[in-house]
């Protein structure tokens, strides 16, 4: 990703300069959601299986394998919808918002 920092305009540094990452964070959460959702309904399968290896021990092993399957998944799908959500987030952020702060003035500005 293109991370180069625009100079303050009122500091002319880019040395405290930031970028405001709103749409990053609203990017992470959804992408969470959305991704522990979809590996949730996609790791049916995994809790089935999870389910079969937990069946040596009868009902409390099956109970607990289904849903140490599906909890897997859900996980699973978690962190890698928000590493990409983050990601889009941030190109949001930088690319079409572009809105920064300086932390030695305190100046907020767009580029």
């Amino acid at each position: 990703m293109d991370t180069d920092i625009p100079k303050c305009p009122n500091c002319v540094s880019s040395d405290f300069v930031v970028l405001i990452n709103r749409i990053q964070k609203v990017g992470t959460v959804v992408g969470g959601v959305t991704g522990g959702v979809g590996g949730y309904a996609g790791a049916q399968s995994g809790a089935g299986t999870g389910a079969v290896i937990g069946s040596v021990v009868p009902v409390v092993g099956t109970g607990l394998g289904f849903i140490a399957g599906g909890l897997a998944g859900a996980l699973a799908g978690f962190f890698a919808g928000s590493a990409v959500g983050n990601q889009v987030g941030e190109h949001i952020d930088r690319h079409v918002v572009g809105e920064y702060h300086c932390n030695r003035c305190n100046t907020k500005f767009k580029t």
